[in-house]
């Protein structure tokens, strides 16, 4: 890689210029690097299940209504972290027949 700090008319920028190898290794540790971005982004939403997460946000919201529903909201959140850590350590008590 290299850097220009100036161009054929005299201004002032800075470009960057990545060799082969270096867009190789770019593309090898992240394949979707040059995809569409709006596949990268519905491949990412499906891999993170970020559809179901909002929905049953939203359900339980529009059930409970509660007076503060940011607060709701974050309630429901931490729930979903904490139930996700807990569930490796539910894991190592079920043993490999």
């Amino acid at each position: 890689m290299y850097t220009s700090d100036s161009t054929q008319d005299g201004s002032n920028t800075v470009e960057t210029v990545l060799t082969a190898a270096e867009i190789t290794f770019e593309s090898l540790e992240n394949p979707e690097a040059f995809g569409d971005p709006y596949q990268v982004a519905m491949n990412y939403v499906e891999e993170h299940k970020i559809l179901q997460i909002f929905q049953e946000i939203t359900e339980k919201l529009v059930f409970h209504k509660p007076d503060d529903p940011l607060q709701f909201i974050l309630q429901e959140v931490q729930s979903m972290i904490n139930a996700r850590q807990a569930e490796p350590e539910e894991n190592k008590d079920v043993q490999v027949l």
